[in-house]
């Protein structure tokens, strides 16, 4: 299926600022996450496991952006910005969705959280 809607922003990081993004998922099928650079060290992208997966809350892999990179990940897949230490960075955000692929089996096993997946509630 192709992507049929589009939404974009831009995100920055700065030491004094924001510095970071806790852990969460984004309203998107596939998330384009582009580094537009500056000058920054930290603020790595930490991704865990998938919405209303038993792991959802495990690291699974850190990315550390370049400027003019492209990072693609799937929109149920949690992930984080860890806090920037120095400078700043800007990242242009692209979320992509599929109408055809929301009507899907594929897409309801995300957004389907019960006790089925193995999800657990969290407190709070």
């Amino acid at each position: 299926s192709m992507f049929d809607r589009h939404h974009s922003f831009v995100v920055r990081y700065k030491v004094g600022e924001d510095l970071g993004l806790d852990m969460h998922t984004d309203d998107s099928d596939v998330t384009f996450n582009i580094c537009l650079g500056l000058d920054f060290k930290g603020a790595g992208l930490r991704f865990c496991g998938d919405q209303g997966s038993k792991d959802h809350r495990f690291a699974s892999a850190l990315y550390f952006h370049e400027k003019g990179r492209c990072v693609v990940h799937r929109g149920h897949r949690r992930h984080g910005a860890d806090d920037i230490t120095q400078g700043e960075r800007l990242n242009l955000i692209v979320w992509n969705t599929s109408s055809e692929y929301r009507k899907s089996k594929g897409y309801s096993r995300y957004t389907m959280q019960s006790k089925s997946t193995g999800y657990q509630r969290e407190d709070g």
